[in-house]
């Protein structure tokens, strides 16, 4: 209808023109890169853009729809010199800027026949389907524990917000990834397999990818020249939690991340096992129970980890069956993927297990029931932000 034909120009043509104007003041401005990653955090200090603790972080303002991502896209092209103009189409894309990635390249593949890109891409897209309706739209029903302040109930809130992330965010990338190989564009492929980790380093290598490339060009590597490797690593993590929000949550996740980060990076070259993998999921656990948390007081309660009981497994019972099943088949999935991570299927971390016809067969068919049952609620973690 001519309302959502509106829409749709609205939300292409406004990105469009403030990623000009944004793009003609980076040539002006000395250390222009740098403003730019950082106009989300100075919209979130104000006010005018939401945190990305995992609701649905969106705007009102037009004028800031997809901010987090294509100020990204820019100062990244500007930090590697390229021309900005001519990725203008692309970095203001509303398909990328609802979910990511964000736009660190996109390379025209149109030269290959359609059905090549068929059988290579559509599944990929069905995953992510599978990933985003079937795992974390009913998850979100689970979402009350967050009210919950006991050890148990954190660190299981933790376990099961990560879960829902992971599956909402990678599986909108994978959609993503998936229209636009079919329409003849390759873009980075946003996540990796990351829980096919034995430590943190591992897994941030495959969980959004193309924010990591960002944060490597601009933060990484000219820090680690002049202030070495793990300074560097402090201020890699310190402007991914600035680049989230300006609040305590992300302060604290940031330091907790780069403390890891660092104790594993030492461990592996002292060669110590087992050690890793335990950091690993702590960090990723805990790391995670406070970034889904921006009330702060609620926050430092959960902090104390004080222990009661076990009532919030009696909580699990009375959430729908298809949560219950949800959160069941994506921990299989992680273990499945942690235990097999050496095998054919899983070692090029390119989700290759779940391309197989019959897997996508049974995925395809779990999404139409899916989406006939209509349960949780169904938004993107990163959209419109």
């Amino acid at each position: 209808n001519l309302q959502l034909m509106v829409s749709s120009f609205t939300q292409a043509f406004i990105p469009l023109a403030v990623c000009t104007a944004l793009g003609a003041m980076s040539q002006q401005i000395a250390l222009s890169k740098y403003l730019l990653f950082f106009a989300i955090s100075i919209t979130s200090a104000f006010g005018l853009t939401e945190t990305l603790t995992g609701s649905h972080a969106s705007s009102s303002n037009m004028a800031l729809y997809g901010l987090s991502f294509y100020t990204a896209s820019l100062a990244f092209l500007v930090a590697k010199g390229k021309d900005w103009k001519a990725h203008l189409f692309v970095i203001s894309n509303p398909l990328l800027l609802i979910t990511g990635p964000v736009a660190t390249f996109c390379r025209v593949i149109n030269y290959r026949a359609f059905q090549k890109r068929l059988d290579y891409f559509l599944p990929f897209l069905v995953f992510g389907g599978f990933l985003h309706q079937v795992i974390a739209t009913p998850l979100t029903s689970a979402f009350s524990l967050i009210e919950r302040t006991d050890a148990v109930s954190s660190l299981l809130f933790a376990v099961i917000f990560e879960l829902f992330v992971y599956a909402n965010f990678c599986g909108l990338s994978l959609i993503v990834f998936g229209l636009a190989g079919l329409m003849g564009l390759k873009v980075p492929l946003n996540f990796r397999q990351p829980f096919s980790s034995t430590n943190l380093v591992d897994f941030w290598k495959g969980w959004h990818t193309s924010l990591s490339a960002v944060l490597k060009t601009l933060f990484y590597a000219p820090m680690r020249k002049h202030m070495g490797t793990y300074a560097a690593i402090f201020g890699v993590y310190m402007a991914s939690a600035m680049w989230h929000g300006i609040t305590l949550n992300f302060l604290l996740w940031g330091l907790l991340h780069a403390v890891f980060f660092s104790l594993t990076l030492l461990l592996l070259k002292r060669r110590i096992p087992v050690l890793p993998t335990v950091l690993m999921v702590v960090g990723i656990v805990v790391g995670r129970m406070v970034f889904a948390d921006a009330d702060s007081e609620r926050l430092l309660q959960k902090m104390a980890f004080e222990f009661t009981d076990f009532s919030v497994f009696n909580a699990l019972r009375h959430l729908p069956p298809a949560t219950r099943n949800a959160f069941l088949l994506i921990v299989t999935m992680v273990l499945a993927e942690f235990a097999f991570q050496r095998t054919a299927l899983f070692k090029n971390r390119n989700y290759k297990f779940y391309r197989l016809p019959v897997v996508q067969l049974i995925l395809l068919l779990m999404v139409l029931l899916s989406v006939k049952q209509g349960l949780g609620v169904d938004y993107a973690v990163y959209g419109q932000r």
